[in-house]
C-alpha cells in the first residue's frame, strides 16, 4: 500500500496531456490512481463492515432459526442508524436444537439428519419454502457459529474458507444463543473450531 501511495503522489506531479495523466517518464499512470483508490475503497467498507459485526448487529439475512429485529443505535457523533439484531424465530429454533442434538448426542451424519427431517415437514419446516432438507442445508446450520449467541462475519474470501483465526467475531451475547459452547464443538464434522474460546 505504501509503495502504491508513493507511485500515486508521483501521479499528482505528473503532465496532463490529452486527459491522460502521464508520470515522468510519460507513462499513462490513470489505471493505477483508480486501483489505489479502489483498494482503499475496499479496505474501508471491510474495516466498517467488520465494525459492525464485533458490535453485535446482523449484516444479511438471518440464519435459519432467527429473525431480525431492526434497533435504532446512536453513535458518538450523534447520528444514528437502523442495526439488525437476531432474535429466536422459535418454531424454526426448535429444529435448530435438534439438528444439534442428533448431531452431537446421537453422532447422526449430516445426510441422516437430513431424512429424519424430511419425514415431517411441518413439525420440522425447510429452510426454503416448499423445499426439502438436504445434507448440505444441515451441514450449514451445524458450522455456522451464529447459532452460539455471537456474530461472525468474513469466514470465506470469493468462496473459499479461509481459517478460523482469521474470521471477524463478536463477543458472546451479541443475540440469544440456541446452542452452547460444548455442543457446538461435539457437533462439528472434524475438530473443534478454535474460534470458540479466543472469542469468548
Amino acid at each position: 500500500m505504501r509503495k502504491a501511495a508513493a507511485f500515486t503522489e508521483a501521479g499528482a506531479k505528473a503532465l496532463a496531456v490529452d486527459g491522460d495523466l502521464l508520470d515522468t517518464r510519460g507513462d499513462r499512470v490513470q489505471w493505477a490512481v483508480l486501483a489505489v483508490h479502489h483498494a482503499e475503497t475496499t479496505r474501508r467498507a471491510r474495516a466498517a463492515m467488520a465494525d459492525i459485526v464485533r458490535a453485535g448487529y446482523q449484516i444479511g439475512p438471518p440464519p435459519y432459526g432467527y429473525r431480525v429485529v431492526r434497533v435504532r443505535v446512536t453513535g458518538p457523533t450523534g447520528n444514528s442508524r437502523l442495526r439488525a439484531v437476531l432474535v429466536p424465530d422459535w418454531q424454526a429454533a426448535v429444529v435448530v436444537k435438534q439438528i444439534f442434538g442428533w448431531r452431537a448426542d446421537d453422532g447422526l451424519t449430516f445426510a441422516a439428519i437430513a431424512a429424519r427431517l424430511n419425514r415431517d415437514l411441518r413439525q420440522y419446516p425447510a429452510p426454503v419454502p416448499n423445499g426439502r432438507w438436504t445434507a448440505k442445508s444441515v451441514r450449514r446450520i451445524v458450522l455456522n457459529v451464529k447459532y452460539t449467541g455471537r456474530q461472525v462475519w468474513a469466514r470465506t474470501v470469493d468462496g473459499r474458507p479461509v481459517p478460523t483465526r482469521q474470521w471477524v467475531i463478536s463477543a458472546r451475547n451479541a443475540h440469544e444463543r440456541l446452542i452452547d459452547d460444548g455442543t457446538f464443538q461435539r457437533a462439528q464434522p472434524v475438530a473443534p473450531l478454535d474460534v470458540l474460546p479466543s472469542a469468548a
